[in-house]
């Protein structure tokens, strides 16, 4: 199975690659700015014997990264799976939010799957998945984070929308809602926030990269084949 996972160099993109390489994918391996982490990351995944390649693409560049898939089908072929789990945060009230700032949230969190979503679907041959990996706060908008809930709420619609119009090719398209997950994203947050936080929780903690990334290996895999349309939440019972 080939796999590309946009956003590889993250926590949860990271662990994402991990799972589908000790499944036997091949990887295709996108990120923006932390290249070496996601040379590191193929370097690590090289071990499982498939094959792996990286690629830098710009998500603030609608024609770059259209670009950059197209080159990538050129020499990874079609893919099985798409995961995009690359996205940015912004913490600001609404007045403070500037619109340069609200557009490169949607630009990277909500445009950037719309183009790589449809690009998958153009170019999975026989049937495929799409996944993206949004948050619990698209549904459960928090104050001073607009800008990431909007984009967030985006993704989740156009994932129930795009699996209407993709389920008669065999193409499931699915969402993961994040909860609060240990994640360099989420190390803004002092202790004392994280236990107050995680007190509304069933589980009564934080979750892992590799619980995201086990949600995402089921709802790529076979088992999954009747899922679609669906936003999985990963979030401790909140």
């Amino acid at each position: 199975m080939k796999s590309i996972v946009i956003g590889a160099s993250g926590d949860i993109g990271g662990a994402i690659a991990r799972a589908f390489a000790k499944r036997g994918d091949d990887l295709a391996l996108l990120y923006n700015a932390n290249e070496r982490a996601a040379l590191d990351l193929a370097t690590e995944l090289a071990a499982y014997g498939t094959m792996i390649v990286t690629k830098k693409v710009d998500l603030l560049d609608a024609q770059a990264t259209e670009n950059a898939l197209n080159e990538l089908a050129r020499t990874f072929g079609a893919p099985d799976v798409l995961v995009h789990a690359a996205g940015v945060s912004l913490v600001a009230p609404v007045f403070d939010t500037t619109a340069e700032e609200w557009d490169r949230v949607f630009a990277v969190n909500a445009r950037s799957v719309f183009l790589s979503a449809k690009w998958a679907a153009r170019n999975m041959i026989y049937g495929g998945r799409i996944l993206s990996v949004s948050s619990i706060w698209g549904s459960r908008p928090a104050p001073c984070e607009a800008a990431y809930a909007a984009s967030k709420a985006a993704v989740e619609s156009f994932t129930r929308s795009f699996a209407k119009e993709v389920g008669s090719l065999g193409v499931t398209v699915n969402a993961i809602a994040a909860g609060m997950i240990d994640t360099k994203m989420n190390a803004r947050f002092t202790a004392e926030e994280k236990a107050a936080f995680t007190e509304n929780l069933a589980l009564r903690r934080i979750g892992t990269p590799g619980e995201v990334a086990a949600a995402a290996l089921f709802l790529t895999g076979s088992d999954a084949s009747y899922i679609t349309g669906t936003v999985l939440a990963v979030d401790g019972g909140m």
